[in-house]
């Protein structure tokens, strides 16, 4: 199925398609004859065994001491090249003097700076240029529309979470992960049911729109400078694949519902749930939390914490506020939790070091239920044969190219990665919050027992009353194409 977008002209006359250039020229949306979805899930979930769930990606372990080295997943390179160096920045040697053309250049920059800060305070937008705006509106030329209305996927009651339940219901839908399917049943997950093949390039932005208009998922793509992109992404991925070598880790994040075959996943940052007491960092061992310190502090990650909040903000800026206030009360509340970063909307990250193996099909319901999780795919895999973002609900499947990132309501659909080959190395960065720090600071920073046993009964009306509309309000937050365009 291909979509069908008025033509446009160059200034030549030359008409080009603005979803060719987005997804590659004259690309139908079709699964190339050298890629079978189905074969695919056929080789890895044939073995898959029930797999347990948890509130939390990631549980809060104890912090441990030092110990023995465990032995490393066989698709590691114990001894992978040192990562490119960043990007480097041009500097005048300090005994050169200003030139007349440096004053002038200073002078346009300057002006360039007011026009941009007119700009941004007349449309709302402080922190954003132009060009950002107008890539943005570029976007929305070119969606992606589904036909399913995010109203109707599962969520928890209080609504602040996805539906822990619909993990494991198997009578759900299709392509939930904890039981082996028959030859018949994959068929009818990836053939009858028609799963769309979106043959994205991985650099331009293109929404996923649900039925009522809702931008509810976004391609991210990459940054205009493609080819500094890369220097910094290609940079990550080598910091993962050769800080892998040094993990400790335990069986749950070797062992997790997220795959079939094990592979380290590593959470840092303030966390809630499974029966804590109140928020704070999720703990790892002592040599864990060197190594996630020294992926977090360099300057490759720090781009894209910055990138996965420019993408958020642009594509839906009320929902973005909403995060970012919440996430600044708890700052304040609580100013010794560790964050990954200065300013971010996100709470947590998670640093999966792996897989080339199949990742089963799965809810982070632990998340905010309308929350956005930031996926960005790093290493060295060839995207046209895996790596693939299968998302169930929308019947989509995703070419996800390396250094590309992809924004998801991680918590009501589910999504799985086809696999890679073996030689292949395929890591991601994974940006999140949990739901459950949202609860927290609306109970006036207790657990529900606590605000049960010291609210009022006005105050307990009232977030009753709340409790009703919370899903509906929080849906809501979602932009439309039309209330963006500018």
């Amino acid at each position: 199925m291909a979509f069908a977008l008025p033509p446009r002209t160059l200034r030549s006359g030359k008409e080009f398609s603005t979803f060719d250039m987005v997804v590659g020229h004259g690309a139908a949306l079709s699964t190339p004859e050298y890629f079978d979805v189905a074969d695919c899930l056929n080789k890895r979930i044939a073995q898959q065994e029930a797999l347990g769930t948890a509130d939390e990606p990631d549980d809060i372990n104890p912090e441990s001491g030092e110990e023995e080295d465990d032995p490393l997943p066989f698709w590691i390179n114990p001894n992978p090249s040192p990562p490119p160096p960043p990007p480097p920045r041009p500097r005048r040697p300090h005994d050169t003097p200003p030139t007349a053309m440096d004053f002038k250049k200073e002078g346009s920059k300057r002006r360039r700076a007011r026009k941009r800060a007119e700009v941004q305070e007349r449309n709302g937008t402080p922190g954003i240029k132009a060009i950002h705006l107008k890539r943005r509106d570029e976007a929305l030329g070119t969606t992606i529309q589904v036909g399913v209305d995010i109203d109707d996927l599962p969520h928890s009651k209080p609504a602040w979470i996805g539906n822990r339940n619909a993990q494991e219901d198997h009578t759900f839908e299709d392509g939930m992960g904890g039981r082996i399917y028959t030859d018949d049943e994959i068929w009818e997950l990836t053939g009858e049911r028609g799963m769309r093949y979106i043959n994205w390039l991985g650099v331009l932005s293109i929404p996923i729109i649900d039925s009522h208009g809702r931008i509810i998922a976004v391609l991210g793509g990459t940054p205009r400078d493609v080819e500094g992109w890369r220097i910094i992404t290609d940079r990550a991925a080598t910091l993962m694949e050769t800080k892998a070598t040094r993990l400790r880790h335990t069986d749950e994040q070797l062992n997790h519902r997220r795959a079939q075959e094990p592979y380290p996943s590593v959470s840092r940052g303030p966390s809630y749930g499974g029966g804590q007491t109140e928020p704070c960092s999720l703990k790892n061992s002592k040599r864990n939390t060197r190594v996630t310190d020294e992926l977090l502090k360099d300057e490759s990650f720090q781009h894209l914490i910055r990138f996965a909040n420019l993408l958020f903000f642009i594509f839906a800026p009320v929902l973005f506020m909403y995060c970012q206030t919440q996430m600044a009360l708890l700052r304040d509340w609580n100013p010794s939790m560790v964050w990954n970063a200065a300013v971010t909307v996100f709470a947590a990250c998670t640093f999966n070091f792996g897989p080339h193996a199949l990742t089963v099909p799965h809810l982070d319901f632990g998340n905010l239920a309308w929350g956005w999780c930031v996926i960005t795919a790093l290493g060295r895999f060839n995207p046209d044969r895996g790596g693939h973002l299968i998302l169930w609900d929308l019947k989509l499947v995703i070419r996800f190219p390396p250094g590309s990132t992809i924004l998801i309501p991680s918590a009501i659909i589910r999504h799985s990665n086809v696999p890679i080959d073996a030689n292949e190395f395929r890591c991601s960065f994974v940006q999140y919050t949990a739901g459950g720090l949202f609860r927290f600071i609306r109970n006036g920073f207790k657990t529900d027992h606590v605000f049960e046993l010291t609210a009022t009964k006005q105050e307990k009306w009232e977030r009753a009353q709340e409790s009703k509309t919370r899903w509906q309000e929080g849906v809501a937050m979602y932009s439309t194409i039309d209330s963006l365009r500018s």
